[in-house]
């Protein structure tokens, strides 16, 4: 399986050069003329911006970096288990903290019963 940035890469890429090819299509059809603002001037920077998105995106850089994972399985599942580990832990501290506060709380009771 491959990191969810890899994924993305790809999807920028094939985009981009879908887009492209769209605007090629047109200019060689002749439904857009180049010397005329269009929508295929737009479509043809959206490729762009596709193309560099998904080029910083496959080195690690760029806006969409901190939103893809780019690290690898082995990574990731060492990552995941010191995550779940330290829930662990934190709610063992909690449960203890909880049984303390019982303690306590059942010998006031007691100590109020006996005055």
């Amino acid at each position: 399986m491959h990191p969810p940035a890899t994924a993305m890469t790809r999807l920028l890429y094939g985009t981009a050069a879908g887009l492209t090819l769209g605007v090629g299509f047109a200019l060689q059809g002749e439904r857009v003329v180049l010397a005329e603002p269009s929508l295929a001037h737009g479509f043809s920077f959206l490729a762009v911006l596709c193309f560099a998105s998904g080029w910083l995106l496959s080195r690690g850089k760029g806006p969409l970096a901190g939103y893809f994972s780019n690290e690898s399985d082995e990574a990731m599942t060492k990552r995941v288990k010191e995550e779940v580990e330290e829930v662990q832990r934190s709610e063992d501290v909690n449960a203890k903290w909880a049984h303390l506060e019982a303690k306590v709380l059942s010998s006031e009771v007691k100590r109020g019963e006996e005055e």
